[in-house]
């Protein structure tokens, strides 16, 4: 199955908002990719602040863990908050379960929330 990650203009011209859509099965290289925009609004002096479409998401390939496990301190100091939205209610769990051990802020938001998890994602705390 093919897929990856489309990046989302979610209206804000602040680097340190990144909207992104998962779907099928996403790659090493995407993954990279993402890092690489993580690590680039970590060294503005920012974390970032992100929203990500799961609906279609399926998978990942399994060097998507070895990256993300090499890259475990950017996801833990470079992102304050990131809003998921899923339909499926045991990721709503797993997410909310992240959230209470993780320095950043995790929120699951339901398909019919759309709106106010973008609202929830260009909210300055």
């Amino acid at each position: 199955m093919t897929g990856g990650i489309e990046y989302l203009d979610l209206g804000s011209d602040d680097p340190s908002v990144i909207g992104l859509k998962a779907s099928g099965t996403i790659t090493a290289d995407a993954m990279v990719a993402l890092i690489d925009r993580l690590e680039s609004v970590q060294a503005s002096g920012h974390k970032a602040r992100m929203y990500l479409d799961l609906t279609e998401y399926k998978s990942s390939e399994l060097s998507v863990v070895k990256e993300k496990f090499a890259h475990m301190g950017t996801f833990w100091t470079g992102i304050e908050r990131c809003a998921y939205v899923v339909d499926k209610g045991w990721m709503s769990t797993a997410i909310g379960l992240i959230d209470a051990v993780t320095p950043m802020h995790l929120r699951a938001f339901g398909t019919d929330q759309d709106d106010e998890a973008r609202a929830w994602v260009l909210e300055k705390a």
